[in-house]
């Protein structure tokens, strides 16, 4: 894997291991939603035993400037 994929990968994996939620008729047995964000957790965590570069920080939001002129 390349230095970008695998920061996606971590960043895809902290994303699901927080806001993976399973359908309702999913929520059971290897889909059910505990069972996929503890799985997520884990693999996120491989990664970054295994690459330690890619702490990835947070991204701030960028503050819109806003146009004084009212035009």
């Amino acid at each position: 894997m390349t230095k970008e994929n695998r920061e996606l990968a971590y960043k895809h994996f902290r994303e699901q291991e927080k806001n993976y939620e399973a359908l309702p008729h999913l929520n059971s047995g290897l889909t059910a939603t505990e069972f996929m964000r503890n799985k997520c957790k884990k693999v996120a965590d491989a990664l970054l035993i295994r690459n330690p570069e890619l702490e990835v920080k947070p991204v701030e939001e960028v503050k819109q400037k806003s146009n004084s002129k009212g035009v």
